[in-house]
């Protein structure tokens, strides 16, 4: 298995979480961890070296997903044309409004987020 990684850094009160590797059922609940212990109102995920992501990834990205809405929060997702991942979220139902293609359109809506709460 291709070792993981996530960070987390925080953007003009923007948490950016980007993760890198393999997410599978062994490593699933550290990413939606990673969500839901943010403190911010918009949140980035930038899944942009993701090179691979089951069904368990996206479980649990969902499961952070709307315990941010029912925090009145919002999740956004980098996830370009082209990459492993994005085939993965538009199968899985993920619409645009939540999953964007580049970084800097993920933080702006995240950052409009901010402003608005």
């Amino acid at each position: 298995m291709v070792p993981s990684e996530i960070t987390t850094e925080y953007r003009d009160g923007v948490a950016l979480i980007r993760l890198e590797g393999e997410f599978d059922l062994t490593n699933a609940d550290d990413v939606q961890d990673a969500v839901v212990a943010t403190t911010a109102a918009g949140v980035v995920l930038d899944v942009t070296a993701v090179s691979y992501l089951d069904s368990s990834g996206i479980r649990a990205i969902d499961r952070g997903h709307r315990q941010l809405a029912s925090e009145q929060r919002s999740l956004f997702i980098v996830s370009p044309p082209g990459t492993p991942s994005s085939w993965t979220f538009r199968v899985a139902g993920f619409g645009g409004d939540v999953v964007l293609e580049t970084l800097e359109a993920a933080l702006a809506s995240a950052l409009r987020t901010r402003i608005a709460s």
